[in-house]
């Protein structure tokens, strides 16, 4: 049997600095539109897209993002930086790109009064960049939509 890929096996890249994270998402909302005719399908219309990174980090991961604000003067002023999740295994690879993330504090504190769990953040971090997204090297965009961009 193969190991198959798993949370444990991705390595997290925030800009340069490697976060250990306790949950990650990457979401893409995809604006295609059906066009129709009378009612019936008949092709599709270009629409929109729209991307987002959430990472729920642990205190000592936060703080790695906590220095690139202190750096930036406050958590505003922290440029979008590149996230970037790879992982590979004997049964495959998943590398996950996702360009120009803008951070912005979703959950600063998430504490149980009666203890056992660590304090815990959110970062949303919506994607501004027209690089947008790649999948193992592959863009999800193409070509001709971020030409002269």
């Amino acid at each position: 049997m193969q190991k198959v890929l798993g949370g444990k096996d991705f390595d997290i890249f925030i800009g340069n600095s490697m976060v250990h994270v306790i949950e990650a998402t990457v979401k893409i909302t995809d604006g295609r539109t059906v066009k129709k005719v009378r009612g019936i399908p008949k092709g599709f219309i270009d629409g929109p897209v729209e991307g987002e990174v959430t990472l729920k980090l642990d205190h000592e991961n936060w703080l790695i993002v906590q220095a690139q604000a202190e750096q930036a003067g406050s958590w505003k002023g922290i440029e979008p930086f590149d996230v970037a999740f790879n992982a590979e295994v004997a049964a495959g690879k998943k590398n996950i790109e996702a360009f120009g993330c803008l951070p912005q504090l979703e959950e600063l504190l998430n504490i149980k009064a009666d203890g056992g769990e660590e304090d815990t953040t959110s970062i949303k971090c919506p994607i501004t960049s027209p690089d947008f997204v790649k999948i193992n090297g592959v863009p999800y965009l193409t070509a001709d939509e971020v030409r002269d961009l």
